[in-house]
């Protein structure tokens, strides 16, 4: 296979990546709290160490496929147990063993007034302990920007923290707007304010979105046009070759 047909499958390979990720990000435009992910390539090897690495084929392949924690914008619920935060940093959740981050802010109390996102999972606080108010009076809820909590204008002792991560490159996402912290450790955060009433959108912007797909379609079928044309040399060539 001669190297321009090398390119042009492995220029095809990536734009049919770049739309995969394009249409996830679609898909969770609406989600709340979610972070969409940029796909970003690389043309491969240049020069000696194209030569000696990949016999002088010059190919595309996928560089890095990266999350951008960009803050969404924050739509106002009025619900009380919608928490959103406003700058940089995660709320901290556990189910059984499993600690997890994230920035969905659609919280829930429970029977014994343990504080849960809504997919049931436990929200920690300080030293990782599971938050819990005592709502026997009722579940008046107020949490100021600080994260301090009141219950019937009572202050419950309760922080809703927010905590950084200095190595946000090590957080992998586990899907429902959860990550996993695969190294390091995390920091309580400080600057940032937690804003009831709210909640934060995905960061996706869909217009953005729309473009890139339409630009990497046309991208996606202008190579494999390259690929069809390589197939009918290749077709002539044999042809040429079985002539006596």
């Amino acid at each position: 296979m001669v190297s321009g047909k090398y390119s042009a499958v492995s220029g095809a390979l990536t734009r049919e990546q770049a739309m995969s990720n394009i249409a996830s990000n679609l898909a969770n435009v609406n989600t709340t709290g979610f972070k969409k992910d940029r796909i970003s390539f690389s043309s491969v090897l240049q020069g000696a160490q194209q030569m000696r690495a990949t016999k002088g084929i010059n190919y595309a392949r996928t560089r890095t496929i990266d999350t951008d924690f960009n803050q969404g914008a924050m739509q106002t619920t009025g619900n009380p147990m919608n928490v959103a935060i406003d700058g940089p940093g995660f709320f901290k959740v556990r189910k059984g063993e499993e600690i997890f981050y994230t920035r969905a802010g659609r919280l829930t109390l429970d029977s014994n007034g343990t504080v849960l996102t809504n997919d049931g999972y436990t929200v920690l606080g300080a030293g990782d302990e599971p938050m819990q108010l005592d709502t026997s009076q009722g579940k008046d809820v107020v949490i100021a920007e600080s994260g301090n909590i009141s219950v019937n204008g009572v202050q419950s002792g309760a922080v809703l923290q927010v905590f950084t991560i200095p190595e946000q490159s090590s957080l992998v996402k586990t899907g429902h707007s959860l990550y996993r912290l695969t190294a390091g450790g995390d920091q309580p955060m400080t600057g940032s304010r937690v804003v009831q009433g709210h909640l934060e959108i995905s960061n996706v912007n869909m217009v953005e979105e729309m473009t890139a797909m339409i630009t990497s379609q046309r991208t996606f079928e202008a190579q494999t046009k390259v690929i069809e044309s390589y197939a009918k040399i290749d077709d002539k060539q044999d042809e040429l070759g079985s002539i006596s």
